[in-house]
């Protein structure tokens, strides 16, 4: 269960540079939406794989990390006229992924009895 917490701790990490991100540099009233919505969903995923880690949240993890995934890459392509707002995106979208993989690794310990 230590490497939920890990995964928690991540997820929060990463939403808060995705929020930061959105509120300093967003401008698209749907982007804004969009991304505020799944970075507040992942603050709350991240919270409660801290506080109670639990097997429940593994395939929750493992959820939120795709949808995350597939948002930020869709935004990349979206914005791939602006290099830095590309980057951010790619970034964002592939930091998601480390969590997310954390997460379904634990899940492979718990089956293992471990």
């Amino acid at each position: 269960m230590h490497r939920l917490r890990i995964a928690g701790a991540i997820w929060i990490a990463v939403a808060a540079m995705s929020i930061a991100a959105t509120v300093l540099f967003r401008v698209d009233s749907s982007q804004i939406v969009a991304t505020i919505g799944v970075g507040i969903t992942t603050v709350v995923l991240g919270s409660w794989m801290l506080a109670l880690p639990s097997p429940i949240a593994i395939p929750a993890s493992i959820v939120v990390g795709i949808v995350w995934l597939l948002l930020y890459l869709g935004l990349a392509v979206v914005q791939s006229g602006e290099l830095a707002a590309w980057v951010t995106d790619a970034f964002l979208a592939l930091a998601a992924t480390i969590p997310a993989l954390v997460a379904w690794t634990t899940r492979a310990q718990i089956d293992r009895g471990r």
